[in-house]
């Protein structure tokens, strides 16, 4: 497969132009010891194909027809990384009016699953609002480290946007993910081949600074009763995986929270959770673009300023979305209503704001 795609030169050139950033002291990722990077890269493979064997089983065994896409398309650019079409049912009964179009990409900590894995929230998503939603693929690390996973999201992202069989009224494109995905939907944005074209992004708990550690980010987070996140224990390996020794960690393109309003969309809502080290990092890229400081109370209730719109997701832990291996009972049941709580205010939002 890696044979199939031409080689990385467009990363090179990408990477030798790092903009001016607002931070001038650059921060380079260490090259971990002989030793570390053996360890991260035994652990990195094997949560990979676990996840892939245990999609795998439930693809074979448990399909689920209800939520399948409507289409799967490839494009030139990207050959190897199709995308899912979900197209609302008003389309399918042969409604031609051009719709607004929602891209999602998927999360994964840059390194597990594929555009298959929100199947159910790209079918939902796109009955409750109405939208065209493609979930789009990317390359994924180890093998293929930043930036090459934004430049996939860009490129594929771009020929969405001028794909006249999918009817789509093109100044109406919001971009969100979810994790890794709400990172890189912040991110391609800014590359040249969808400046100006996306007009919203919406980022559900991404990652938008690498210039600290996880252990850093575990000592500092918002809220300390939860005792163990899996992104503080194998964090340190899937940022070896993601981040190649010597990158600046404060290169916009890998952390968004560096990008100005400029290069980013005109609308912007984040979205945190309360138990997710991530949080305060969201929080703090919202309210600096908004041009406001971080107040001591009620920034926990949510807010909106102008185009930027804030949600702090109460009682969830870092991927809440995922139905991926969530146990039934109350917690999920708990979950269940914080996701469509949440969805519904980011729906209320584009629907009276951004698309009108």
């Amino acid at each position: 497969m890696i044979a199939s795609f031409q080689p990385d030169q467009e990363a090179e050139v990408l990477l030798s132009k790092t903009s001016i950033l607002r931070d001038t002291t650059p921060l380079p990722a260490e090259l971990a010891s002989l030793g570390l990077r053996i360890q991260y890269f035994f652990l990195v493979w094997t949560v990979k194909i676990s996840i892939a064997l245990q999609l795998a089983y439930l693809r074979f065994f448990h399909p689920n027809a209800e939520t399948q896409p409507t289409s799967v398309k490839t494009y030139s650019c990207r050959p190897r990384l199709p995308v899912r079409v979900f197209m609302p049912k008003s389309r399918q009964r042969g409604n031609k009016a051009v719709l607004p179009l929602y891209i999602h990409i998927h999360g994964g900590a840059f390194a597990t699953c594929d555009a298959s894995i929100d199947d159910n929230f790209c079918r939902s998503w796109c009955e409750r609002t109405g939208m065209v939603v493609v979930s789009l693929n990317y390359r994924k690390s180890p093998v293929h480290r930043f930036p090459v996973p934004v430049l996939d999201v860009a490129a594929v992202a771009r020929a969405v946007v001028d794909d006249a069989t999918l009817g789509i009224d093109k100044t109406r494109v919001v971009m969100g993910g979810f994790s890794a995905g709400g990172k890189l939907a912040l991110t391609a944005c800014q590359l040249p081949e969808l400046q100006g074209r996306i007009k919203a992004a919406v980022s559900y708990f991404p990652i938008v600074d690498w210039s600290a550690p996880p252990h850093a980010k575990w000592a500092e987070r918002l809220y300390t009763e939860k005792k163990s996140e899996s992104l503080n224990t194998a964090g340190p390996a899937l940022d070896w995986a993601y981040v190649p020794a010597g990158q600046n960690r404060k290169e916009k393109l890998l952390s968004p929270c560096y990008a100005s309003r400029e290069e980013l969309p005109e609308w912007v809502c984040l979205i945190g959770a309360q138990h997710d080290m991530l949080c305060r990092e969201s929080r703090d890229m919202i309210y600096s673009l908004a041009g406001e400081e971080v107040s001591e109370s009620g920034w926990d209730q949510g807010w909106e300023k102008g185009k930027y719109k804030w949600l702090l997701a109460m009682g969830v832990r870092h991927g809440f979305t995922d139905e991926f291996r969530k146990k039934r009972g109350r917690q999920s049941e708990i979950r269940r209503q914080v996701c469509e709580a949440t969805y519904a205010s980011v729906h209320e939002w584009l629907e009276t704001k951004v698309l009108v």
